[in-house]
Parts: C-alpha cells; structure tokens; sequence
C-alpha cells in the first residue's frame, strides 16, 4: 500500500515542520505552503539552545507528543502517537504496535511522520510493503525502503510516530490566532520540559546562547546545525508575516491594523533573519569553522544581542497582531 511521493518534507531544515506541511497535503489543507504550515503552526517561531555547549540535539530537545500536537491542532488536526523519548529500542511487540499505527494511518490516506528514518530527524512514512516487509519513507537523509525492523531501530534507537486522527476545519483568522499564540507563548514562557536542564527557549535561548559563546564553550557541530536550523527558521517567520502583511484579506476594520502590524513585525524578524543567516554564513554546516576564537566569539556575542533585542521587538507585534484578531472576535 503507498501513497503519492511527499515533495515536500525536506524543504526546511527544521524537519519537523516540513513534515507536518507534507501531512497536511493529504487533508482538506491540500495547496496550504510551507511558509504558511511555518507560520500557522508556530513552528517559525521556536528556538531552543543549550547553553553549556549549543549541543547538537537541542533541536529536538522538547516534548515531541505535547509539541507537534499542538502544532497540529493549531490547524484544526488531532492526533495521535505511539512510542516515547527514551533512547531505547522498541521491543519486538512494541515495534509490531508502531508498525501497525503506520499502516492504518496509510490505509487511511494520510501518511505518518517518523523519527529517525534515514538519519536522525523526522520525516514521512508513506507508504508499506507487507511481502517484502519494508515501509516507503523520506527524509533529509533518503527517500526509499526501510526495513520493518528498522523502525525505531536507527540510529538514536528511538520509535517515534505520529498520525494525524481527525480534524475540523477552523478560518484562517483562528489559525493565525493560534500560531501567534504558540509563538508568543513559546518566546516568553520557560517549556516546563525544560525546568532542571541546560536548554532554554524562546527569547531565553539567545541569553543561553551567549552564555555558551562567552565561555568558549560552543561545540562547533552543535552550534552549526542550530545556527542553521533558527536562520531557516526565522526566514520562515519573516516570509510568512510578509504574506499577512501583504495578503490578508480585509473584511473588517480591525484587518488594517492587522496588516499594518503584520508588516511591523515582518520587518523585525527580517532583521532577525539577517543577523541569524550571518551566523550560519560564519558556522557552516558541518564544519563550523571556529566558535571559541577570541574575535569569532565576541562578535558573535553582538550579533546575538542584536538578533534578540530584534525577536523581542517582533514578539512585541506579534502580540499586537493577535490583539487585533481578539478584537475582532469580541465585537458583535
């Protein structure tokens, strides 16, 4: 049984998100872009790092189930998920569960999304082959046949599956007004998963990341792949504000302002955008050139200064924005 090939699952580097704009494709939000899945998720929004070394998994570093749920649910989905974050290897009966969680959700027309396919992000389960026992995967690291005993048994040894269970169709006002809650939200509230660790999100992040660098204590790896994951990010962002600001339709008075603020906040996270996308230029995947230098270092401190006090000003609209929007519901 298989679906039609996902196009899009690796087209961000923050593959959760390019995974979720793949499932989405199978739904009545078929023609919905990656920048607005991005923006309307809130996915564009995050940001997550370890502040003793920018380890290279802070990426990952947050309840998946809690997370990608709501992610969904932003844009009207429920879910369901079957494994957990334990660094161990399913059993064989709970490989036999996800294997079957897999199929039902592709006999249901819909694909699942998986961790750890190919390489250790997440990708797209599209379709299975019970003969020859092997599922039809794609992610950042291929796009072919995976062994049904390779599910969950890759390389972190983690089974992780999501599908999507139902859904109802929400306007596009509610689904902005949901990713622009998950977005403020996540950039000024501590994750409570994060409450004993060294990972901070949201606008914390950049103070842990300057910590790292002020301590020339930044894994060049880890610091690349963050670095390159929040300036795709934060491209995101900037493109998807754009898009409000320039193509929100305007069925009421509150819309103007909407736009107007939406163009506001554009400007903030393009400048955003800029400072993160000098960083990645300076931190190449996968090399990452030299963090710890002296010179390196403190101008990488500025340009996180920079980058934080222009997220600060965006969230600042962002909650304008979303003013609007509440406005705009209360009114009779």
């Amino acid at each position: 049984m298989g679906l039609r090939r996902p196009e899009e699952c690796t087209s961000s580097h923050n593959t959760d998100g390019g995974a979720i704009h793949s499932l989405v494709q199978y739904t009545h939000l078929t023609g919905m872009s990656l920048i607005e899945t991005m923006g309307y998720t809130g996915d564009a929004f995050r940001l997550i790092i370890d502040r003793e070394s920018v380890e290279v998994g802070s990426y990952s570093f947050f309840d998946w189930k809690l997370r990608h749920s709501k992610a969904l649910e932003c844009l009207g989905f429920t879910t369901r998920t079957t494994g957990n974050q334990t660094n161990i290897a399913p059993t064989p009966e709970e490989l036999e569960e996800g294997l079957q969680f897999v199929q039902e959700s592709i006999d249901r027309g819909i694909p699942a999304l998986g961790w750890d396919l190919f390489m250790p992000e997440w990708g797209v389960i599209y379709g299975y082959d019970d003969e020859k026992r092997v599922l039809q995967c794609r992610d950042m690291g291929g796009d072919g046949e995976l062994p049904y005993e390779k599910l969950g048994r890759g390389e972190v040894t983690e089974l992780y599956v999501l599908a999507i269970a139902g859904s109802r169709p929400l306007r596009k006002t509610d689904m902005l007004a949901n990713g622009l809650r998950v977005g403020i939200a996540h950039a000024l509230e501590p994750y409570a998963e994060l409450d004993r660790g060294s990972h901070r999100n949201g606008l914390a992040a950049y103070d842990a990341w300057i910590e790292a660098f002020t301590n020339r204590s930044a894994d060049p790896f880890g610091n690349s792949v963050m670095t390159m994951k929040a300036a795709d990010a934060r491209e995101f962002a900037a493109l998807f504000l754009e898009l409000i600001a320039n193509q929100w339709e305007e069925s009421a008075p509150h819309d103007a302002h909407l736009r107007e603020k939406a163009f506001e906040a554009a400007v903030h996270y393009r400048n955003l955008a800029e400072r993160l996308a000098e960083l990645r230029d300076m931190f190449p995947f996968p090399s990452g050139g030299s963090p710890n230098e002296e010179g390196t270092a403190n101008y990488t401190i500025r340009l996180l200064q920079e980058a934080k006090s222009a997220e600060a000003a965006g969230v600042g609209s962002l909650q304008q924005m979303l003013e609007c929007l509440e406005t705009k519901v209360s009114q009779p």
